[in-house]
């Protein structure tokens, strides 16, 4: 009876550790996968810049909600920030908070 438990006692040990790497890994995993999204968007944001010639377009608020492309054939103006907005991934509140602290 002792062995038994000591055998359940060791497994759920084993167990334990397995779960916090996995735990761990997964945590890593996500904000890598936070990380490339928010490079991808300030490469846009270049890429965007380079293309108008003007970063006055970036300063405007984000809506809350998800942006939808514009029916378009050729964007300018508020249309071509609404196309752009669309583009960008959808970032966590403190990835962006974050973000603004970067470029200060």
């Amino acid at each position: 009876m002792l062995e038994v438990v000591l055998c359940l006692a060791l497994f759920s040990a084993v167990l334990y550790v397995a779960q916090r790497q996995i735990s761990a890994q997964w945590q890593f995993t996500q904000q890598a996968n936070e990380q490339r999204k928010h490079t991808e968007n300030q490469q846009k944001q270049a890429y965007m810049v380079q293309l108008t010639g003007s970063v006055s377009w970036l300063d405007r608020s984000l809506d809350a909600h998800v942006q939808i492309y514009p029916d378009c054939q050729r964007c300018s103006g508020d249309d071509l920030t609404r196309w752009f907005q669309a583009s960008l991934h959808p970032l966590p509140k403190s990835a962006v908070m974050t973000s603004k602290k970067e470029a200060e």
